[in-house]
Parts: C-alpha cells; structure tokens; sequence
C-alpha cells in the first residue's frame, strides 16, 4: 500500500513537472516578436531563417539579439529587433543570405508607426507651441492640425523614431508601434538579391579597430551564450 501511493504522488508529481515543461516549450504563436527591418511574414520568414546570426554580428547599433527558449521552439535563435535602438543602416538587409530579410531599399521600409499620446503632448496639452516632431519627420508623415496639433498620416509612417528622439516631453508621449511594421510574402524567389553598396557614413563615429575587435568578440560570445574574456580588467 505504501508503495501504491508512493507511487502515485510520484506519478502526479512528475505530471506536474511535465506540464510545466510543456507550458514552458509551448510554441508561441509567433508572439509577434519584431524582427529585422524589411523581414518576410512570419511564416516565410521562420522557413527561410538559418539561425545563423549573421544579421546580429553585424549589426553596429546592438539592435538585434537572438530569440530566447522562452519565445517558443520554433523561434529559438531567429533574430529579434530592439526597435528603439535600431538606426536602420541596412546592414542586416545586406548581409542575409536567405530570402528571410527581403532586399528593398531604405526609403521602403516601414519599421513600424508612431502614435501620440495626446494627454502628455505638450501641443496637446497646450502647455507649449512645440512642433519638433513635426520639424524631425524626413517623410512629412506628421501633420499639425490648426497648425498646432501634431497628427501622425499612417500611411507615410515608416517609424524610423526620429519624431521619438527629438519629442521634448515625458518618455512615451511618441511610441513606435513594431508590431505594425510590413512584412513581405515570399513570392517565387529563391534567391536573395544584394543591395548597393554603402556610400554614405554610419551615424556615429566608428570605434578604432581595437575597441571595435573588443566589442565584436564580446557581442559573439553574449549572443551565443558564452563569457568571452578580451584579457583586460
């Protein structure tokens, strides 16, 4: 008898575990976890995505990292967008070698949208005549209604954030919706295209060689789990 039920709280134990497991690896929907500018729908992409991290390592603004156990089997080690951090150099649209990252120019990608938050908008509030995010928009995707209140067009957003970074009030007054970002189907190709070559500068100064080979060595190991001494203290 003692046996029977040792047994028992065993089996319902070990249910217990396994359940949580389970709960664990579920696969995620697709969570709608941000990827890469210019990246396929979901399902193409996932099919098309090697894991191989060459979009991160390459990335010079640190905006993408892989995609942890938690985010589902199915997406372990895809690349996952850090949208605030992304300054949209294309970097990683070149460098892919798979169809997973559709190779269009800058002026077509659409990250995402900004929206406003009206009760913290100094226009909105009327506590200031402010029309910086109006001035930063390259894509006159901001409109001042009564030639005060910002309003976002949509359809000429592309949420590259500048509106974000020069907006003066509380943090979260402009926020980029990611999840609203344009994935592309896969159609017939095959074959990844390549991009032209950069001509203009990135948007900060590079580091000299030593740091730069410092922080790639670092970034390679973080991203695949390992602590990689440079051998300074």
């Amino acid at each position: 008898m003692e046996n029977s039920r040792r047994n028992f709280i065993q089996f319902l134990a070990g249910a217990v575990v396994s359940g949580s497991v389970f709960t664990l690896f579920k696969v995620s929907p697709a969570r709608a976890l941000a990827r890469p500018p210019a990246a396929l729908v979901e399902d193409d992409f996932l099919r098309f995505c090697t894991r191989c991290h060459q979009c991160i390592d390459v990335c010079p603004a640190d905006a993408l990292f892989p995609a942890s156990i938690l985010d589902g089997i199915i997406n372990i080690g895809t690349p996952v967008l850090d949208g605030p951090k992304c300054i949209m150099c294309m970097e990683c649209v070149r460098i892919c070698p798979t169809p997973a990252i559709k190779k269009i120019p800058k002026q077509e990608v659409v990250l995402g949208k900004a929206v406003i938050n009206e009760d913290t908008c100094l226009a909105w509030q009327k506590k200031k005549r402010c029309k910086d995010c109006y001035r930063a928009c390259k894509f006159k995707a901001i409109e001042l209604k009564k030639r005060r209140y910002p309003e976002i067009i949509a359809d000429k957003c592309n949420g590259c954030g500048l509106c974000v970074q020069r907006c003066p009030a509380v943090a979260g007054t402009i926020d980029i919706k990611y999840e609203a970002a344009e994935r592309y189907p896969a159609g017939d190709a095959h074959f990844a295209l390549c991009l032209e070559d950069r001509v203009a500068p990135y948007e900060f100064p590079p580091d000299d060689f030593g740091t730069w080979l410092k922080k790639r060595i670092e970034k390679i190991g973080k991203n695949h789990g390992l602590a990689i001494g440079t051998g300074e203290d």
